[in-house]
């Protein structure tokens, strides 16, 4: 293929990721396929301007995918293709860029281009993924809210894929933390194609403290096929993985997989033997995966940022607290078990008023939650 001129200072003056983008959109051109061009001809530039015969001569480049580069290559427009992108906000990492995730890039099957939606600046942090099955317990929804509120504190990014269940409690609680946080997608990171639509209000809250990462383009709807590509990156671009109830059959446990796979560190939470979401926990830590019963076994295998001191995890001392005598009484009857107002009143020998009472002012404080039905239970 020979250009003239004007062709070439278009590729020239074009956005460095617009022919990387253009040539991604070619069909039966994958990140293999992509990544073993751009390692033969050198950049994705080159590769638009080989001719038929260089393209040939590649090992393991049939002439089926020749044909498809070429038939591309005369219908794509990179620079209009590229525009549909950038006029969305969404801004892309490719693999060739040096804020591409480091870990990421290691794997095999990493994607070529990351498209990215938020404000997080790619500085190369240390992150952690936290997973979980979608039909989580009390007990699960309270160790994801434990576990990555102090691994946000002490310096950790909080990744994990925006689902329903222990994903969208790991990112709420690093927001609320005050910390930052990755979701990745199975689908573009457009506001149409955010899965499901019921959590857009939570993606909005990760693109202001973090972003959105997929490899989909935008406009791409999620799939079946889609999220055991997505739990790679996340496998992928995190120090270890943290799982917190999985069933028997969980995407949770594809990711674990994935991990081991990376030779990535993979963390999981016992739970009751009872429970059906345990199970595949469970067979994890008889696999040889890394019991969690707090944040210092998460810690201890992993490296040290600057804050890792101040997630100890510990209750603060109740004379810190400055409760009274009342106030202390029920909080000390409380434990991460969910206990009903009623037995809680009962117990603590007090009038339903004034036991209410006690129980909004301890929840103000931060030191009791009720998790629905008037159950409540202990945070420190």
């Amino acid at each position: 293929m020979t250009l003239n001129k004007k062709q070439f200072s278009l590729l020239t003056f074009m956005h460095p990721t617009a022919i990387l983008y253009a040539l991604s959109l070619i069909p039966g051109i994958g990140n293999k396929t992509l990544r073993d061009l751009i390692v033969h001809f050198g950049s994705a530039e080159a590769i638009w301007e080989a001719d038929e015969k260089s393209l040939l001569a590649i090992d393991g480049l049939g002439p089926i995918t020749v044909a498809a580069i070429i038939a591309g290559r005369k219908s794509l427009q990179p620079d209009e293709e590229w525009k549909r992108v950038e006029n969305q906000g969404i801004h892309t990492l490719a693999f060739t860029d040096e804020k591409y995730p480091r870990l990421l890039k290691e794997i095999p099957d990493a994607p070529m281009i990351l498209f990215t939606r938020g404000n997080y600046d790619w500085a190369d942090k240390p992150l952690i993924a936290i997973v979980g099955t979608r039909k989580f317990t009390s007990y699960g929804e309270q160790v994801a809210e434990r576990l990555a509120t102090d691994l946000a504190r002490a310096g950790y990014v909080v990744v994990s894929g925006l689902a329903f269940g222990i994903d969208s409690i790991a990112h709420k609680a690093a927001l609320e933390a005050g910390c930052e946080t990755l979701a990745i997608l199975g689908g573009g990171i457009d506001e149409a194609s955010v899965s499901p639509q019921s959590h857009l209000p939570l993606a909005r809250a990760v693109v202001n403290s973090g972003a959105l990462i997929s490899e989909y383009a935008p406009g791409t709807k999620p799939s079946e096929g889609t999220f055991p590509a997505r739990d790679r990156i996340i496998a992928g671009m995190t120090l270890g993985t943290i799982i917190i109830e999985a069933p028997e059959k969980s995407g949770a446990l594809i990711t674990a997989r994935l991990a081991l796979d990376y030779n990535r560190e993979v963390f999981a939470v016992p739970g009751s033997i009872f429970s059906p979401v345990s199970l595949g926990t469970h067979r994890l830590i008889k696999a040889g995966a890394k019991i969690v019963t707090s944040v210092q076994d998460i810690l201890e295998e992993l490296p040290q940022t600057d804050t890792s001191q101040n997630a100890t995890g510990e209750t603060t001392p109740l004379e810190a607290q400055n409760l009274s005598a009342e106030e202390e009484k029920i909080f000390k009857l409380l434990s991460h078990e969910p206990l009903h107002v009623d037995k809680i009143i009962k117990e603590a020998r007090l009038e339903t008023s004034s036991a209410n009472s006690i129980l909004t002012l301890l929840e103000i404080k931060g030191l009791i939650k009720n998790v629905g039905g008037m159950h409540y239970i202990k945070l420190n």
